[in-house]
């Protein structure tokens, strides 16, 4: 295969109408390909820090030696794949993402209040949910699919007057019931 540069691409939200990341209950049916239209139970959670996100596959595998001590072959004994990044957008979604959905409450604006928001923090077990990222790169579109993925970290938020709010967070992926726990989808724009 020849090199081609056409290939080497960035991983700029694709956030034209919505934002890049979306959840929906865990079941909601899922794209299999990067243009498809998604469910309209997915919802997004906003603007994602300049770090972007970050896809972490680790495998941990155990080897086998023969009787001089020679490895002779590894086993695959652990996969755990993340994805971690941070909320720049402080609303209901991303708290719900970074808190859990039953522990945020949004109360519409009234005649003697704004809209508001009501976030209790504790030991909660966050709830699993179906998980898109959407990018792109000029007419290439990319697509991250967790069919089954759950915010099992949230990093430090800090309030200060010289930087914004953050809430950042690390997604653990569960396998479907193929096996898999992430999918990534391209498609390179180019109609025949």
């Amino acid at each position: 295969m020849a090199v081609d540069a056409d290939n080497v691409l960035v991983g700029a939200p694709d956030q034209a109408t919505t934002g890049a990341i979306l959840s929906a209950p865990k079941g909601t049916a899922l794209p299999t390909t990067a243009i498809a239209t998604l469910n309209v139970a997915f919802t997004d959670s906003g603007y994602v820090n300049e770090d972007g996100v970050t896809l972490t596959p680790e495998r941990s595998t155990k080897t086998i030696k023969d009787w001089s001590g020679a490895v002779i072959r590894s086993i695959l004994e652990e996969f755990n794949g993340t994805l971690s990044w941070a909320h720049l957008e402080l609303n209901e979604e991303s708290l719900k993402n970074a808190f859990g959905d039953d522990y945020v409450t949004a109360t519409a604006a009234g005649v003697s209040n704004g809209a508001q928001l009501a976030v209790e923090i504790g030991a909660h077990e966050m709830p699993r949910k179906s998980w898109v990222f959407r990018m792109k790169d000029g007419l290439v579109r990319i697509v991250i699919v967790v069919p089954d993925g759950q915010i099992t970290e949230t990093g430090e938020v800090s309030f200060t007057k010289s930087d914004a709010i953050t809430l950042p967070v690390v997604l653990s992926c569960y396998p479907d019931a193929d096996g898999n726990s992430i999918y990534i989808y391209t498609d390179d724009g180019v109609n025949a």
